[in-house]
């Protein structure tokens, strides 16, 4: 008997232990983004590792467990449901439903980690919800259908996590070299 590959030994955990796993995989994502990007721009310090160390268990305890429990939701309510009508069902329910509640939670979480108090990081999610949804709005549409139709529902999250990921890691990058250039300036 062949030794399985690490993808289906997470496969397996998947099967398994469908929370814990996705809990897993969101934090070290975020935690990883996060690392990532410091490393990139070179701004590595301790305020930089203590917020990978707070989007990790940002990941494990927030994105991973809802997100799991939102997806299931949502493919229970589609199940048996194929066509056209199904597909636009799933795809409106998860971007207008789904997604928001996620990015806005994913945007507080930011704001509380960058030291806002609550009425604070409240009212910047708030501001910067639109914003991210119209990103969402571009990009997940294609990625979910790709995933709705090519991949078995424990997968999808991971998948969109680690889409998520790419994108994320871009922009963190993206941010940290403006700030560090405002920084040079000032």
């Amino acid at each position: 008997m062949s030794e399985l590959t690490l993808f289906q030994k997470y496969q397996q955990s998947l099967q398994t232990n469908p929370v814990q796993t996705k809990a897993a995989t969101s934090g070290i994502l975020y935690g990883l983004q996060e690392l990532i990007a410091l490393t990139v721009t070179k701004t590595a310090d301790s305020k930089g590792l203590v917020k990978a160390l707070k989007m990790i268990l940002y990941g494990f305890f927030v994105s991973g467990p809802l997100g799991h429990y939102m997806y299931l939701e949502l493919e229970k309510r589609f199940q048996g449901k194929v066509g056209a009508v199904a597909s636009i069902g799933k795809l409106l329910a998860s971007n207008l439903i789904i997604s928001p509640i996620l990015n806005f939670l994913y945007l507080f979480a930011l704001a509380g980690i960058a030291g806002a108090n609550a009425k604070q990081a409240l009212g910047i999610a708030q501001s910067r919800i639109l914003g991210l949804m119209k990103i969402s709005w571009v990009v997940f549409p294609l990625v979910q259908t790709f995933a709705f139709k090519n991949l078995p529902p424990e997968l999808w999250l991971p998948f969109f996590n680690f889409v998520a990921f790419v994108f994320g890691t871009y922009i963190n990058i993206k941010t940290k070299l403006a700030n560090k250039k405002k920084e040079i300036k000032k």
